[in-house]
Formats: structure tokens, C-alpha cells, sequence
């Protein structure tokens, strides 16, 4: 199967599987961050209270 790829092209292909893996890796990390930080902050506002200044006593 891989016996028409020699040097640059097995080359190519490993860097360009390894691109996309760090590339699908980096985007599950940073949706996942921003899934976090969306849910931090609508606790927080739910948490302000109806006139968004004052916060409830704990």
C-alpha cells in the first residue's frame, strides 16, 4: 500500500497526520475551555441577583 511513498512523501504524510491530530487535539482543548467559561458565566449571572448589583448572602 505505502510502497509508492519514499522518503518526502512517507515525510509529507507523517507530518501531515501529526498536523492533524495536535490541530483536532487543540480544538476539542479550546471548545471545551469555551464551554466552560459559558457555563462560569451564566452561573455568575444567575447569581447577581434582579438588579445585578448586589449579591445574594451565601
Amino acid at each position: 500500500m505505502f510502497g509508492a511513498l519514499n522518503g518526502w512523501g512517507l515525510l509529507l504524510l507523517s507530518y501531515g497526520l501529526g498536523t492533524a491530530i495536535v490541530l483536532l487535539a487543540l480544538y476539542f482543548v479550546v471548545r471545551l475551555a469555551v464551554l466552560h467559561a459559558l457555563k462560569a458565566h451564566t452561573i455568575w449571572l444567575d447569581r447577581r441577583g434582579p438588579h445585578g448589583n448586589e449579591m445574594p448572602a451565601a
